[in-house]
């Protein structure tokens, strides 16, 4: 009886620490990018855009991308949407190329980021980084 007692306690303590059973509150799998929008409207149609952080650069002309192996490297997304993986990086560097490669402009902008109030996190949020030509 006593060994049966024992076995009974490990299953417990197994499922309970394996994540099989969640007290009230906790987290599950959590996953989600800071993003900003760059509007580079100002320069134009056809301009490419480089962002960088301190954790790297997005791919460019002139600056090699940094490998994409670190989420919080900047990477591109749809209508001028940077990510930054879970970083939320109070500064970025800009700069605006024209369809020749020609550097248009390069700034260093400042992010509001509004971050997540959530016990379990989530993506922090900023009003769109405007550039202006």
């Amino acid at each position: 009886m006593r060994r049966m007692g024992a076995i009974g306690i490990l299953v417990a303590a197994v499922v309970l620490f394996s994540g099989c059973a969640f007290p009230p509150g906790a987290c599950t799998a959590i996953g989600w990018s800071n993003g900003v929008e760059v509007d580079s409207s100002a320069y134009g149609e056809g301009v490419l855009l480089q962002v960088c952080s301190d954790a790297g650069c997005s791919p460019g002309p002139e600056v090699e991308p940094t490998p994409e192996t670190d989420a919080s490297v900047p990477a591109p997304g749809d209508d001028g949407t940077f990510s930054f993986g879970f970083d939320a990086p109070e500064t970025i560097t800009v700069r605006v190329y024209d369809s020749s490669a020609t550097l248009l402009s390069e700034s260093v902008e400042t992010i509001d980021w509004t971050h997540s109030t959530d016990p379990c996190g989530g993506p922090s949020t900023a009003p769109p980084v405007v550039l202006e030509a």
